[in-house]
């Protein structure tokens, strides 16, 4: 009798401080996989619907990179510096999808987590995520982190050591002056090669 009593007390606990809080400890290779999960479906979302990357240290930054299905005349991006100025981008990484670009090059390779494509996964206290991976250097390269927030499942902000990673992620159809600011661009970037 008192063991059954143990244990409701025990799971009346549980349910009274949180779910979660009693719930099993989730295993690395678990953690690994939900934020595995999160950043490929982000990065999906980023690049079928469009996407803005803004730069909460030097508003109002922004990378405009649109699908390629709402490609302007074959452009799809364009970074705007705090100052209103704008660059058509030829090639880009979003950092939005940096893991998932990262994990499918290993994967493509048949490489095992290390050298170039050496990462880690921890999950931290408040949900968020830190995804470290090698990077280059002189003197072989270091590991570098970010720290990614999650939000309905989706990437919705980055920060790291670099300030260039502190950044939000904006998905969806874009539109208004941040389409215009775009076509603006690419038109002149045209107009600029046919010179």
């Amino acid at each position: 009798m008192k063991k059954k009593n143990l244990i409701g007390t025990v799971l009346g606990l549980c349910l009274a401080v949180s779910i979660s809080g009693c719930a099993a400890m989730e295993s690395q290779a678990e953690i690994e996989a939900d934020f595995i999960k999160i950043a490929k479906a982000s990065c999906d979302k980023a690049q079928k619907e469009d996407v803005i990357q803004r730069f909460t240290n030097d508003k109002p930054a922004r990378i405009i990179a649109l699908s390629r299905d709402h490609a302007y005349k074959n452009y799809s991006a364009v970074y705007i510096d705090n100052k209103g100025m704008t660059k058509v981008v030829y090639e880009l990484e979003l950092t939005v999808c940096g893991p998932s670009y990262l994990l499918s090059m290993q994967e493509e390779a048949k490489h095992d987590n290390s050298g170039d494509y050496e990462h880690h996964i921890k999950r931290n206290d408040d949900g968020s995520y830190t995804w470290s991976q090698h990077v280059y250097g002189e003197d072989g390269g270091t590991m570098a982190e970010t720290k990614f927030t999650v939000l309905n499942g989706f990437l919705v902000s980055s920060s790291g050591e670099d300030a260039q990673f502190d950044q939000t992620f904006e998905y969806g159809p874009i539109g208004g002056s941040d389409l215009q600011a775009l076509k603006t661009a690419v038109d002149a970037e045209l107009e600029r090669l046919d010179e």
